[in-house]
């Protein structure tokens, strides 16, 4: 089966929740839920908690996880997909790990290189004048 990009990010962070959380665990394998149906139910209620109305907008990854989370635990949920087009774009910033064993290199900040000192200008010499050549 082939997941899109959203669904491999939280099929990842659900199969890692189940492992952590065993009552999760037995909710995740319910065979009446399904990863693409939760992803609707997310989209659905992401739309629906869009009460401006704009073209796009946006929902942080815990609201995400969720909102997942709380599909999988209820069995009474009715899900109609959105109404709209939806796209899962990823963050523009990385989220920060919770620990620093969790740190990546892509994750750790840069180190600049220290800026090179401004020449110091005396004060006695003119600044040179813009003249035409003709």
């Amino acid at each position: 089966m082939e997941f899109t990009p959203f669904e491999t990010a939280l099929k990842y962070h659900l199969d890692k929740r189940a492992e952590e959380d065993p009552q999760f665990a037995a909710s995740y394998a319910k065979p009446n839920k399904s990863l693409e149906e939760c992803c609707k139910y997310i989209y659905q209620e992401a739309e629906k908690a869009n009460k401006t109305k704009q073209k796009v907008m946006g929902v942080k990854g815990e609201e995400v996880i969720g909102l997942a989370i709380h599909y999988y635990d209820e069995d009474d949920i009715v899900v109609n997909g959105p109404k709209n087009k939806v796209e899962a774009v990823q963050s523009s910033t990385p989220e920060t790990p919770a620990t620093p064993e969790q740190a990546t290199p892509e994750t750790k900040r840069k180190t600049r290189k220290p800026r090179k000192p401004k020449v110091e200008v005396d004060p006695n010499i003119p600044e040179p004048l813009d003249i035409p050549i003709f």
